[in-house]
């Protein structure tokens, strides 16, 4: 551990940042974010739908509470964006159905692991492999990687629900539990997000890497998302004027947007980790990225 925090400290420099830089334009950072927003857009209504039939099976009203939900996440999704989303939660999915809940599933897992495949190209260009993969095994990890997220994100929706519930029972101090919860429930979303992150970033290459060199990547994009998401929040509500722009489509364009950083900073994170982990390799002549097939080798994964 002492050796690679070592080799994490040296790599991060100026040098390091301007490499990001360099590979982020000629990877098409930005034109991938696009294909991930759209992506996102379609799969995310879906989603609801799933959550809320989810919640449906164990609280009378699902969409109140998912609505709830959505509205506290304001501060860092932009406003016009918390807006549109409850407004599809609390007017469209007012009712739920076993056949509403399997198609919020397919329709999650399906679009979903079309930006797990987006992700994953992402990944390889950015680790200079290229995808062999049969298509069976590129679908169903991209599948079993919507899975696992949507998985988590219901998780830890019930587990809100669940301290809501604690709180409101009688005996329990709502001014202490309160101001604890609306630091720690913050803590729990990073955790869990960087966590996230770091577990997408090990499976989207078509090569092998130690673990602990995912890490820093997921912690810097974790880190970017809350802060572009607060800035991009500050900027709509007091300088931006989407509304007038773009009228009724206003909240649309602000959550499209901020789908489109989001994306972005998941990106970023990839490449991270890859100037990071290929700048080791240069330094200490050393191969870290192994690619999972002999054909698909780095100029510099010789052995040493």
């Amino acid at each position: 551990m002492g050796e690679f925090i070592s080799d994490i400290r040296y790599a991060l420099n100026h040098h390091a940042l301007l490499r990001v830089l360099i590979r982020m334009r000629e990877n098409d950072l930005l034109g991938l974010a696009g294909q991930l927003a759209y992506l996102f857009l379609l799969s995310f209504f879906p989603f609801l739908i799933f959550l809320v039939s989810l919640a449906g099976l164990a609280l009378n009203h699902p969409e109140s509470a998912i609505g709830g939900l959505i509205t506290r996440t304001a501060g860092f999704m932009p406003q016009n964006a918390v807006g549109l989303l409850s407004n599809y939660v609390n007017r469209t999915l007012r009712s739920t159905s076993s056949g509403t809940l399997f198609a919020g599933i397919a329709g999650t897992l399906w679009l979903g692991s079309g930006s797990a495949i987006a992700i994953t190209k992402a990944a390889n260009r950015a680790y200079d492999l290229t995808e062999n993969r049969p298509f069976w095994k590129l679908r169903g990890t991209s599948i079993l990687i919507a899975l696992g997220f949507t998985l988590l994100i219901a998780a830890l929706t019930l587990v809100v629900f669940k301290v809501q519930i604690y709180a409101r029972q009688p005996g329990t101090p709502p001014d202490t539990f309160y101001s604890i919860w609306g630091t720690a429930r913050w803590v729990l979303a990073f955790v869990v997000v960087a966590i996230a992150l770091d577990v997408l970033y090990y499976l989207a290459p078509n090569g092998r890497l130690p673990f602990r060199w995912i890490v820093p990547g997921g912690f810097a994009a974790t880190i970017l998302m809350f802060v572009l998401s607060v800035g991009l929040n500050f900027y709509v509500s007091n300088i931006g004027n989407y509304g007038r722009i773009y009228g009724h489509l206003g909240a649309v364009v602000v959550f499209m947007v901020w789908l489109y950083v989001t994306g972005l900073t998941v990106l970023l994170g990839i490449e991270i980790n890859a100037v990071l982990t290929r700048l080791t390799e240069e330094r200490k002549g050393i191969k870290l990225i192994r690619s999972k097939h002999p054909a698909d080798r780095h100029p510099v994964d010789k052995d040493f």
